[in-house]
């Protein structure tokens, strides 16, 4: 009989380096419906793809998850690229969107609203140091487009409210 080993364990990044062992997100089973529910998970995983991003510097999950078309998600992941150049690491960043409110009516652009809070966003070199002045923490509101097609929802584009 196999025996079972634990996954290593996730560890944050610091001043002494980058996050360890970041779990990918995984799409929920509703957010593979076109429904008021599966358009607000799709939303909260979208953030969570962009959340592992901050910490792992690997954009491609949340590419997939965004239209081509998408400017704002496509100066994300440029930024985040950038972060991540030159052998340096992000640390803090954490996303969360503790509310998320979507609206699918016939005939409509599909959106969210959503609360994002993110923590202050340090970028390190590789010796450690900080490479320019932390980002402060924000706590803002956006709208969220998205598009129901043939491989499920993308994000097709996000602007700030207020």
């Amino acid at each position: 009989m196999p025996t079972l080993t634990a996954a290593p364990a996730y560890k944050p990044a610091s001043a002494s380096g980058p996050a360890q062992n970041v779990p990918v997100p995984v799409l929920p089973a509703v957010a593979k419906t076109k429904t008021k529910e599966g358009l607000e998970a799709f939303t909260k995983y979208w953030y969570q793809l962009l959340d592992y991003g901050y910490q792992t510097g690997d954009t491609r999950p949340l590419a997939g998850a965004s239209a081509p078309g998408c400017r704002f998600c496509a100066g994300l992941r440029e930024g985040i690229e950038e972060a991540w150049g030159e052998g340096r690491w992000v640390v803090g960043g954490k996303i969360e969107t503790p509310a998320i409110t979507a609206r699918l009516a016939p005939g409509q652009d599909a959106y969210s609203v959503v609360q994002v809070i993110q923590q202050d966003v340090e970028i390190r070199r590789p010796d450690g140091t900080l490479y320019q002045d932390p980002t402060p923490s924000t706590n803002s509101g956006s709208r969220a487009s998205a598009t129901f097609g043939p491989d499920g929802w993308a994000m097709d584009e996000i602007g700030f409210i207020g």
